[in-house]
């Protein structure tokens, strides 16, 4: 009796152990699953809180900010997208298919948003910056960065395909939207103008450079611009592209401006909502359906694609375009804000899944 009862005591102490070991590998699964996250997002985050606390201290100026937008705009991000492209070892499947699917995918939220636009959009003003809210994403200040933050350089190279392939459907596109239904002659541009300028965009010419130098690497028997006679070039792009992540952001939040704008309030939670749920849902989901095989370097790539906040030239080229500037502002503004949360929960959601 004293056996059994010795017995059926220590396989008691067995179960507990074994739950309190398991309840103790889910609680420290959860942990670093949230820490993963915060440490993803809350950089970026933070540069733009430092942004806008600088602006109303007034350490920046409205001019300061302008020219250092002007300044990350055409030297910074040209370095960051031909660095990207230029250290791409090489184009494998993933990368093939990612390209891919990341096309087929703004086009797919492109057609969605125009839908929408023509059917609950009342005011012409206003279509061509609700359509922009469900595919334009600022993947040029947030893509890059978010995904070196989760996975290193190692990530780097398939965020930089993702923003070749839709850098200039973003561009041509726009120009497109914010034409067609606003009849103010001075916001119709010819295809003449609409190539023009395209062409002067900095991302895309870096994204050009980047390949016309990947292209012909293998002619050059070995030798390289990072490690050849002149590196110094090299070297000094590379010092450019380091500096676009924070100086962007700390601009992108000087910038922020809050408004009374209680007569937009649909229109701002539609492209919110579209923006920041709709678009990560379908998008996502699309790809673990058509891709199964895609990694967590590929979703990485994607989660800034569908995710992040509409891009910053949407609410410039809208306000130059005789559109509804104030709508495409404000949705640039909440979009920004709350993209931090609905990242943080798309990562911890992916990690959850083992996609990341």
């Amino acid at each position: 009796m004293c056996k059994k009862r010795t017995a059926d005591i220590s396989q008691k102490k067995e179960k507990n152990a074994f739950y309190k070991k398991n309840i103790c590998d889910k609680i420290k699964c959860m942990l670093d699953t949230l820490f993963f996250s915060l440490n993803a997002v809350l950089p970026l985050i933070s540069l733009v809180v430092i942004g806008y606390i600088l602006r109303q201290k007034n350490v920046f100026t409205d001019e300061f900010l302008k020219i250092a937008n002007k300044f990350c705009f055409r030297f910074c991000f040209f370095s960051t997208m031909f660095t990207s492209i230029y250290n791409i070892s090489g184009f494998d499947k993933a990368y093939k298919d990612l390209a891919l699917f990341a096309i087929c995918s703004i086009f797919a939220l492109m057609a969605a948003g125009i839908l929408y636009a023509v059917i609950f959009i009342k005011d012409n003003r206003q279509k061509g910056v609700m359509a922009q809210a469900f595919y334009r994403s600022n993947y040029a200040i947030i893509g890059i960065p978010l995904v070196t933050n989760l996975f290193g350089e190692n990530g780097t190279a398939s965020a930089a395909i993702v923003l070749a392939c839709t850098i200039p459907i973003y561009n041509i596109s726009a120009v497109i939207l914010l034409s067609v239904w606003v009849n103010d002659g001075a916001s119709k541009q010819s295809p003449l103008k609409i190539l023009k300028k395209i062409a002067q965009n900095p991302l895309l010419q870096g994204i050009f450079a980047g390949f016309i130098c990947l292209l012909i690497r293998p002619y050059l028997h070995g030798w390289t611009l990072k490690d050849g006679e002149v590196k110094f070039i090299y070297r000094t792009i590379e010092n450019l592209a380091k500096i676009t992540t924070p100086l962007a952001l700390i601009i992108l939040g000087g910038q922020f401006t809050f408004s009374s704008a209680a007569h937009l309030l649909p229109q701002i939670t539609a492209g919110v909502l579209a923006r920041l749920v709709f678009s990560p849902l379908l998008g996502l989901a699309a790809a673990h359906a058509l891709f199964p095989a895609f990694s967590a370097r590929e979703y990485a790539a994607l989660i800034p694609l569908f995710g992040s906040p509409v891009a910053v030239a949407s609410a410039i080229m809208a306000r130059e375009m005789k559109n509804d500037g104030e709508l495409a502002t404000q949705i640039l503004v909440w979009t920004t804000l709350f993209s931090g949360i609905t990242i943080f929960i798309i990562i911890v959601v992916l990690r959850t899944l083992n996609w990341l």
